[in-house]
């Protein structure tokens, strides 16, 4: 038997989770054990995390920057934006417009770089 706990913590609008798994199987008697080691492991990561000791250095990595065109490198460029839209920007437009409850009209008409700035105004609302 193989065991996974979650353990979730929100603060001052702020949500921390970690997902933790045996590696091997556990026997029946010594699920709640292990169960028990499991969620303290959990929890203790998640309070580290709000309460680091001075003495220990810990490393958050720095957030992707995310720069409004449906990736998160920076570096996005359109080959064409004169081209016709393509596939997965209309699946994606029509996918945030339905979330956004908004209607794009001229879907099928727009370019690449229409489509580009779509997803963007609408990854920002």
């Amino acid at each position: 038997m193989r065991i996974l706990a979650n353990y979730g913590y929100k603060d001052n609008g702020s949500s921390y989770s970690v997902s933790m798994e045996t590696l091997g199987d556990c026997p029946k008697e010594h699920v709640n054990a292990t169960v028990d080691e499991l969620f303290a492991l959990a929890k203790s990561a998640i309070q580290r995390q709000l309460n680091p000791d001075p003495k220990e250095e810990v490393t958050i990595p720095k957030p992707k920057k995310y720069n409004g065109n449906g990736n998160c490198n920076g570096k996005h460029q359109i080959k064409d934006p004169s081209a016709l839209i393509s596939s997965k920007q209309k699946s994606l437009i029509i996918r945030l417009a339905k979330e956004k409850g908004e209607f794009i009209e001229g879907l099928n008409e727009m370019n690449m770089q229409e489509a580009s700035n779509t997803i963007g105004e609408l990854m920002a609302v």
